[in-house]
């Protein structure tokens, strides 16, 4: 969601443009789990999620920056260096909310792994379809985060502000995520 609501709002934008950008955002904040597909080939876990760090951050910068400059120009161009890092830093910042796993995040200058003394968010757990956890864990995470993003999106902000009933349940949706996210289990 974060990936998606830094795509820049404008009115020359194509369908097409529209939707490349947003994978391409998205993509970028889904990037520091890439560490799971590493572990899922090499057969064991990593002992420390260096992909959940400011090292990998500015790695993924200069990539997203490469790409931008070789193959997606006519895409990319218009887009703010600034929101390439917020894209894939903000995944660093949910998984600190989430409080339970301590990722490196100022490696390469530290090694230290840091957990949050709380958590929002919850933990999905191991990833598997017939894990409950993960579907409750996916719903609270949508209570909290979509109404950021809809409020995020220009057009559906001024649709929100303009209708008491909409504002009720999206704060509704996010004050109650919230409570129930900081009263898990850790």
């Amino acid at each position: 969601m974060v990936g998606i609501s830094l795509v820049p709002e404008r009115k020359d934008v194509s369908l097409k443009e529209m939707l490349f950008v947003s994978f391409f955002f998205v993509l970028l904040a889904w990037s520091p789990d890439v560490d799971y597909l590493i572990n899922y080939l090499r057969g064991e876990a990593m002992p420390i999620r260096y992909t959940h760090s400011i090292g990998y951050i500015f790695f993924v910068l200069l990539l997203s920056l490469l790409f931008r400059g070789l193959f997606f120009r006519k895409y990319l161009k218009h887009i703010p260096l600034l929101f390439f890092f917020f894209a894939s830093s903000s995944h660093l910042l949910l998984d600190f909310l989430v409080g339970v796993h301590g990722n490196p995040y100022f490696y390469p200058f530290s090694s230290e792994v840091f957990v949050a003394p709380f958590g929002i968010l919850p933990s999905s757990g191991r990833i598997d379809i017939h894990n409950y956890y993960f579907w409750r864990n996916m719903a609270l995470e949508v209570a909290i985060f979509l109404p950021i993003l809809l409020f995020s999106l220009r057009r559906f902000r001024t649709v929100i502000l303009n209708s008491k009933l909409l504002m009720f349940l999206l704060s509704s949706s996010f004050i109650m995520g919230v409570i129930v996210g900081i009263g898990l289990d850790r």
